[in-house]
């Protein structure tokens, strides 16, 4: 089974995006998780096994299509 779960990023400048990370929770199965981004500029990546959100952040870059900032997992706001 594959859930997917959004996580709420916001810049500075007042713009919010998401991060939707897809992952298979079935049991007696490979463990993987998928990146990408809804809002926000950057990649994706897919991982077998998990990532931090410090290696997420690093694999796919995101910024703000408004002002351009580079985002870091410091600007997750837990919504």
């Amino acid at each position: 089974m594959t859930t997917t779960t959004r996580h709420t990023v916001a810049c500075p400048c007042g713009h919010k995006g998401t991060i939707r990370m897809r992952e298979n929770d079935a049991p007696f199965t490979r463990q993987w998780e998928s990146y990408s981004l809804e809002g926000l500029n950057g990649g994706s990546t897919e991982v077998d096994g998990f990532l931090s959100w410090e290696e997420v952040f690093a694999r796919i870059a995101p910024s703000c299509p408004k002002c351009g900032q580079k985002l870091t997992p410091d600007h997750l706001t837990g919504d």
